[in-house]
């Protein structure tokens, strides 16, 4: 494995982004990334952000190192004139990219609040701070999920449910943590060009899994992010029943493993909509 690396340091009710209460909580973030040109725009969407205490890994699966862009070395700039650490590393994996990549980014990312987010995303300067202040004041929740504009998933298995997407915060206790190892350790995800044995959907497993755990979930309908590949186009992959029910299938067992037991969660029945 060839690894290049840089720093610069320096499902549930949906709740009001203006939630009153304590200091913003410190926030890991993980940003995933295949070269896209909008990544330099989405790291400084992050770095421009109100909430101080954050703290960027970047995990660079593209075939030339995104850190030899123009752009992205202004960005990496930018990040040490905020005081904001950010570290990068590049790896060669191809045919496992996206789950060896997930992986690395939880291998760097050890503390409790963790974001990943995607380098085509971006957020207005106060996205973080409504997260980070409403966790604050409910620490035993799952995963808090802003609205994503413009979703390049409309159409999924999951229908009309509540999802783990781009932005979403969790919380990271050991268990969650320890699961989420072994499943980027040994899963192959819809988006990783090796499909050996059961393939799953990393969405479809996050959104479960919380729940399983016995963990509320919450949506911030008011904190708004935007995805801002607007050409992307459908993945009728994600319409397969057979995918969700494989996820479904591997976060219960994950669950049962490292937390003894399964929530008593009631199962949607969504199909996909049109």
């Amino acid at each position: 494995m060839d690894r290049e690396q840089g720093r610069a340091t320096g499902a549930g009710p949906a709740v009001s982004g203006a939630t009153a209460g304590p200091a913003a909580i410190p926030i890991e973030i993980g940003i995933l990334t295949s070269g896209k040109p909008t990544l330099a725009m989405a790291l400084s969407s992050l770095l421009l952000q109100n909430t101080p205490d954050i703290r960027i890994h970047i995990v660079d699966t593209a075939e030339r190192p995104v850190i030899h862009h123009e752009d992205f070395s202004s960005a990496m700039r930018l990040a040490f004139d905020r005081g904001i650490s950010c570290t990068y590393e590049h790896r060669r994996e191809r045919q496992r990219s996206f789950s060896a990549g997930k992986l690395a980014l939880l291998e760097a990312l050890t503390g409790p609040h963790i974001c990943f987010m995607d380098d085509d995303v971006v957020l207005p300067s106060g996205s973080l701070t409504l997260l980070s202040v409403f966790v604050a004041t409910h620490p035993d929740y799952g995963y808090l999920a802003p609205a994503l504009k413009n979703p390049g998933t409309r159409r999924t298995a999951l229908g009309g449910r509540t999802q783990f997407a781009p932005g979403t915060l969790f919380r990271q206790d050991p268990v969650v943590r320890r699961i989420l190892l072994e499943y980027y350790a040994t899963t192959d995800d819809v988006l990783d060009r090796q499909r050996q044995g059961d393939v799953v959907w990393e969405v479809a497993f996050l959104t479960e899994m919380f729940p399983l755990l016995g963990r509320p979930c919450y949506t911030q309908p008011d904190n708004v992010i935007y995805h801002l590949d607007y050409h992307e186009g459908p993945n009728w992959e994600l319409l397969r029943e057979d995918l969700l029910a494989t996820s479904r299938a591997k976060a219960r067992a994950l669950v049962q493993k490292y937390a003894g037991a399964i929530a008593e969660v009631p199962i949607e029945i969504a199909g996909p909509q049109h």
